[in-house]
């Protein structure tokens, strides 16, 4: 891994000077409420993985020790613009890539981060594969049956390895909702297909448990459909990182240091 270093309040000075920020940090490093001094103890991301599409936004959660904290503004910056970006508190998938999202509250200058993977664009042309294979699926999702309602927020997707081979349409057949999964290949056998389940306002992927082989034919059937299911077990889809990495956030005086570990390509 590569090891680089960024002062952080240079990377968050594109409105505000070097010396505003440094201002503005000390100057808001406690509020008063009812008399009495309240800082931030603690400030902590409601993720350490965010896994967006292209063109998705999602505002990462975060959390405040003590909660009754009202002073909540938080600086934001990405290792890559280019990748992600965020705008007014919500993270924007750019372009397919991992990088990270630095965050830094007002309130006592509390820090945390978290990876945040972007997926290509949900598309295939089915034009560059010869092969192909057929799910008829009955999906349940934590114990919702999955039906067209759902597909404008989940979207099953099949993939061989981290290439997408499918993606699920929902259709009817006597007024029961069923999905079909056309998956893609460019040989006519073998290989592993892994399906996950994205949910597009949630910035979040599952894995079924269900690992098929590619072999060319129907699974399921109209009277009788494959069964997909997703239970409270399911797996989160992670890219190949650590979630649990080291805090990157180090202080000098009034200056924030971030070291910035790249992943091995």
């Amino acid at each position: 891994m590569k090891r680089r270093m960024f002062w952080l309040q240079k990377r968050w000075a594109s409105s505000l000077s070097l010396i505003a920020i440094s201002a503005l940090l000390v100057a808001c490093g406690e509020y008063w409420e009812g008399g009495e001094p309240v800082a931030a103890r603690k400030m902590t991301l409601g993720r350490k993985v965010v896994n967006m599409v292209v063109g998705d936004r999602y505002r990462i959660p975060v959390f405040f020790e003590p909660d009754t904290l009202s002073n909540r503004a938080v600086f934001w910056q990405t290792e890559d613009n280019e990748i992600a970006l965020v705008e007014n508190d919500t993270v924007v998938a750019v372009n397919v890539g991992l990088t990270r999202a630095y965050a830094l509250s007002v309130s006592d200058r509390q820090t945390d981060s978290c990876w945040v993977n972007v997926l290509p664009p949900m598309y295939i042309n089915s034009k560059l594969y010869p092969y192909d294979m057929v799910i008829y699926a009955d999906v349940t999702i934590h114990g919702h049956h999955y039906t067209q309602a759902d597909e404008d927020s989940l979207i099953i997707a099949a993939y061989s390895g981290d290439d997408l081979r499918g993606i699920g349409k929902m259709r009817q057949w006597n007024d029961k909702d069923y999905m079909e999964l056309r998956i893609w290949s460019p040989i006519r056998y073998g290989g592993e297909v892994q399906l996950r389940c994205y949910y597009r306002g949630k910035a979040l992927a599952e894995v079924f448990p269900d690992v098929l082989e590619f072999d060319g034919d129907a699974h399921g059937t109209l009277s009788n459909l494959y069964p997909l299911v997703l239970d409270n077990n399911a797996e989160e889809y992670l890219p190949a990182i650590d979630p649990d990495d080291y805090d990157p956030y180090h202080e000098d005086g009034d200056t924030i240091h971030v070291v910035i570990t790249d992943p091995e390509p």
